[in-house]
């Protein structure tokens, strides 16, 4: 009896064991070169091969449409602004993932701006969104295994079958991939209104930018980003774009113009005052909303700094 028990125990225990496993397989086919939420977009921007590679946080992502590279300089163009990571490290970190999965690109614009943040050891890490992102953390290719150690994903989500998929509450949108066509435009295109209820017009992100301590080490990971993409034969330029007028402080924004200067980069102040003291350019203080991008790039189309660099 006691034998029949355990060969029954056992014989379930493996049925169970292939159910999981299959509907896992299931999923990561089901998911396979897609997005979930639209801004995981790690794998879809495989095999791109783009001319001009945009590059930062949601700054990059929300503000930076590939659309207009395309239509004014015919040069195919990508967005893989990381949003809600705006370290040095994620933000390289993103763009060799990139690499590893196309041929360099021939530029790199960076959205390079008082909110970009330096880090300070490898092991530094920025959780947002890692919830968004355990949709890589089981069996990660060779690719998505730095990602997964940025986000930290344990041995559990990485090997054990549905595990990542249930612990973050992923099954329903990975069935039914409902959020995969957020942004058709390849970027962070927001239509919206600015809601001063629901996002006050107050100048608190301020306590984000960084410090004049932190200055310094941003001057030599900005170096490193550079000397790591002329490795690549990737010309870099930066950019900063418009927050609204309560965030602006010219001598913080001058700053990032020194810090790329004195790094031999290019630099293209976007902060326009023309948009900047507009709210009906935003959604709220430091994010464009899609009137606000296009009135950007009106003003970028004639950018002769810009022109020159993409010739």
């Amino acid at each position: 009896m006691i034998i029949n028990f355990l060969k029954k125990t056992v014989s379930f225990s493996i049925l169970i064991v292939v159910i999981i496993t299959s509907l896992q397989i299931l999923i990561t086919f089901r998911i396979k070169d897609k997005t979930v939420f639209g801004h995981d977009n790690w794998d879809t921007t495989s095999n791109i091969d783009a001319d001009i590679v945009l590059l930062g946080s949601s700054r990059c992502w929300m503000h930076l449409d590939p659309g207009f590279f395309n239509k004014k300089f015919n040069l195919k163009t990508v967005n893989i602004g990381m949003n809600g990571h705006s370290k040095i490290n994620s933000i390289q970190l993103r763009l060799e993932n990139y690499l590893m999965k196309n041929k360099s690109p021939k530029f790199v614009i960076f959205s390079f701006d008082p909110f970009i943040e330096p880090y300070f050891n490898k092991s530094d890490s920025n959780l947002i969104n890692k919830d968004k992102y355990s949709r890589f953390a089981f069996m990660p290719t060779k690719e998505n295994e730095a990602l997964v150690e940025y986000f930290k994903f344990n041995n559990a989500e990485k090997y054990i079958p549905l595990y990542a998929i249930f612990k973050y509450k992923l099954l329903g949108d990975c069935v039914t991939l409902n959020n995969s066509n957020l942004f058709p435009e390849g970027f962070g295109m927001n239509d919206e209104v600015w809601n001063t209820t629901k996002s006050p017009v107050n100048d608190e992100l301020k306590k984000y930018y960084f410090t004049d301590n932190e200055a310094s080490i941003l001057k030599k990971q900005l170096y490193n980003l550079n000397e790591f993409c002329k490795k690549k034969e990737i010309k870099i330029i930066c950019i900063q774009t418009p927050v609204y007028k309560v965030l602006y402080d010219k001598k913080k924004f001058q700053q990032t113009i020194s810090i790329c200067e004195s790094n031999n980069i290019e630099v293209i102040d976007a902060n326009y005052e023309i948009i900047r003291n507009n709210s009906i350019n935003f959604y709220n203080t430091n994010h464009l909303n899609k009137k606000g991008v296009n009135e950007m790039n009106k003003l970028l189309k004639n950018e002769q700094k810009l022109i020159n660099f993409l010739k």
